[in-house]
């Protein structure tokens, strides 16, 4: 496999992150430095990143967190203000958030050290589903549906758009397919909303369901199995 698929299953990183490992010469393949991304790691090859041997992770570990509001996903914050990996056991130090929320957002954050499975699961290229309670100052008009659905320019060259919208009584509910930063946040600014709740209750098809602000619980069995084959793995 590709030098960076396999430090992604290593766990080190994901994809991106690992091609930047590559790039920097950090990454030793039998005790020579290789920079080029097309390299192929075979089952005899060893392979070393800053001086240690990286070795695939034999059994994953997935979870979902519901994270509450004012907790930063983030491993370390220079601000010093709790951190998703606060609330969580230390042993869940290495597995990386898949998505993150923003400060005052809650709810549905999933963390995995399958490498493969995080790529995937963040890659715009699967148009992963993910669905949001939104709750603001005023009710949503036809007109503002009618815009996110066919698309916002959110700054940057980025266009945020909701691939499907439900109203409720006093809120409504976004699904999205992509995980642009502040991208909800973003569209309903533009469209002059102000935004007082935020809350992301599904993530490809694992729910949150009645799972307690700042609790988490493994995802094992059949569930696993489908979220393993939303993305094909």
């Amino acid at each position: 496999m590709r030098i960076n698929q396999y430090i992604s299953l290593c766990g080190v990183a994901s994809r991106r992150k690992a091609e930047a490992l590559v790039l920097e010469g950090k990454v030793f393949v039998n005790g020579a430095v290789v920079k080029d991304l097309a390299t192929q790691i075979g089952k005899t090859d060893i392979v070393e990143i800053d001086g240690q041997k990286i070795l695939p992770v034999k059994q994953h570990t997935t979870i979902v967190f519901h994270k509450p509001p004012g907790v930063i996903c983030t491993a370390t914050d220079p601000q010093g203000r709790k951190t998703i990996y606060d609330c969580l056991p230390s042993g869940f130090s290495t597995l990386k958030y898949i998505g993150r929320l923003d400060l005052q957002s809650r709810g549905l954050v999933l963390l995995s050290d399958n490498g493969e499975l995080v790529y995937r699961l963040t890659h715009p290229k699967y148009q992963i589903e993910r669905s949001y309670l939104v709750w603001t100052s005023k009710n949503l008009s036809r007109r503002a549906i009618e815009s996110l659905l066919s698309g916002i320019d959110i700054g940057d060259g980025q266009i945020g758009q909701a691939k499907e919208v439900f109203l409720n009584n006093g809120f409504f509910e976004l699904v999205l397919t992509e995980g642009k930063n502040r991208e909800i946040r973003k569209m309903l600014h533009a469209l002059r909303y102000h935004i007082e709740d935020l809350k992301r209750v599904s993530f490809a098809n694992i729910t949150l369901g009645d799972l307690a602000a700042g609790d988490y619980r493994e995802i094992e069995g059949e569930e696993l199995k489908g979220l393993m084959g939303s993305v094909g793995l």
